[in-house]
């Protein structure tokens, strides 16, 4: 049983962005000025980076960083758990349920950045050991279902590691978390390269892409949860 219609589903996370984008907005805004102190260190992070791609060896005192690094990625991890739990309860429970004020409980940030540390790694081994990018995918795949607990640490419920979908619903899940993202990124960066398009385009559209997985990860967690609650009483 196919619990997720993909068209549905990307014109219904369109169509609440654009209908709530006030609100989203008003959430955005702190979370984002987080980032800003770590967003001013992008040349560096980038350069330093490059380094360690082209040298096998590196001294650690020839790297030179700022020594605020540590505290500016903590303060863009937590903008980034902030925002996204703020639009996740967003969707799941009404404009009356976020504001501008970020998310200050401990355990639901703790447990976002967690399960956001964890899913990289496991995602990320693959690339990291072998190179191998099909492998990557295919863990991407069988781990997807575990990323709807963003979603029950963002509305205080309790994670769940087995959630009964089916292989078609976990199929268009992976679709439109990992691959239809992926995707527009790729065709964005293709027509900039081929036209000349400004590579602030770029960013525009992954700044939108973002937002859309989130709405579009809640409302495929409502129709999971939906359709269970559903099939359980019968």
């Amino acid at each position: 049983m196919n619990q997720l219609p993909v068209n549905k589903i990307i014109l219904t996370s369109f169509a609440f962005a654009l209908t709530h984008w006030k609100k989203i907005v008003e959430v955005s805004i702190l979370p984002l000025l987080l980032l800003l102190p770590l967003l001013s260190l992008s040349a560096e992070i980038i350069e330093l980076m490059d380094i360690f791609k082209k040298e096998n060896t590196v001294k650690l005192e020839d790297v030179q960083v700022s020594s605020n690094i540590f505290i500016y990625s903590l303060l863009s991890l937590y903008g980034l758990a902030s925002l996204s739990i703020n639009i996740y309860r967003l969707v799941i429970f009404g404009a009356q349920s976020v504001s501008w004020v970020p998310i200050f409980k401990l355990r639901q940030i703790v447990g976002f950045i967690g399960l956001t540390f964890l899913i990289n790694l496991a995602t990320s081994l693959p690339m990291i050991l072998a190179n191998l990018m099909w492998m990557h995918f295919v863990v991407s795949f069988f781990l997807i279902p575990i990323s709807l607990n963003f979603i029950n640490i963002a509305t205080d419920q309790p994670l769940k590691f087995k959630w009964g979908i089916g292989v078609i619903t976990q199929i268009n899940l992976f679709f439109l978390q990992v691959v239809l993202p992926l995707l527009s990124v790729m065709a964005v960066n293709f027509l900039i390269s081929s036209i000349g398009l400004p590579s602030a385009i770029s960013l525009v559209v992954k700044v939108i892409i973002f937002y859309w997985t989130l709405i579009s990860l809640a409302l495929c967690y409502q129709l999971i949860a939906t359709t269970n609650t559903s099939e359980k009483t019968l």
